[in-house]
């Protein structure tokens, strides 16, 4: 899968990306110098409310369910890139019963 890359303009939480798995894991980086910090889960009031993480360089995470990725920038110097890639997923199933 392609590494999405993408410039957070500061410390408000922007959005990058959408998901609806029962479970996915992602590789997320921002340049090695700087400190960033992903959101997790639904977006209300301009702010993700599931888990929220403070990363530098390289980190995994696992999300649940459905929700967005968001970032911002945690360490006050300005606009950062940002990469994020589909590790690996488990998609929503059920078995029918007609």
């Amino acid at each position: 899968m392609a590494v999405t890359y993408k410039t957070i303009d500061g410390p408000k939480w922007q959005w990058v990306e959408t998901y609806v798995f029962a479970k996915a894991t992602y590789i997320i980086a921002c340049q090695p110098d700087r400190r960033c910090q992903v959101g997790m889960g639904v977006s209300l009031l301009g702010q993700p409310r599931g888990e929220k993480l403070r990363f530098s360089e390289e980190r995994e995470i696992t999300v649940l369910g459905a929700g967005a990725l968001h970032f911002r920038v945690d360490d006050g110097r300005g606009p950062c890139r940002v990469g994020f890639v589909l590790k690996d997923r488990f998609l929503v199933t059920t078995k029918w019963e007609f």
